[in-house]
């Protein structure tokens, strides 16, 4: 896929789910696709569960294919290296406990990468 067909299509699912912010029994089958976890990728977001365990392996590497869409800084690269192993011990979690302790660190790794990619200072001498 070049990059100016994997910008359009993460443009138009966008706009086709853009109201999802995480799966529930209503929408599950809308948010729980490998188009809605690439998206999620490119906005540097996490993915916290609630999917049924046959989608969750596509829909990880359709996250990881959308954080690489776009140049990151060197800043962002440990937060998600450590997103992409709390969202896989989070799929693999056996408990509820487990998976609170894990959504809570994941929330933490994704607010920091969030805000390294929309510091304004932060692509200064990236790009």
């Amino acid at each position: 896929m070049t990059r100016k067909l994997a910008l359009i299509l993460s443009v138009l699912s966008v706009a086709g789910c853009a109201t999802l912010e995480g799966p529930d029994v209503s929408n599950s089958a809308a948010y729980c696709t490998p188009e809605n976890a690439f998206r999620l990728g490119t906005q540097s977001k996490a993915y916290f569960g609630g999917c049924p365990k046959d989608t969750e392996n596509a829909f990880l590497t359709s996250v990881e294919r959308g954080r690489a869409l776009w140049p990151t800084p060197p800043q962002v690269w440990p937060y998600y290296s450590r997103m992409a192993e709390l969202e896989k011990q989070l799929v693999a979690a056996d408990n509820e406990a487990d998976r609170e302790r894990l959504r809570t660190r994941l929330r933490d790794a994704e607010w920091w990468a969030v805000q390294i990619i929309n510091s304004p200072g932060t692509y200064s001498n990236f790009n």
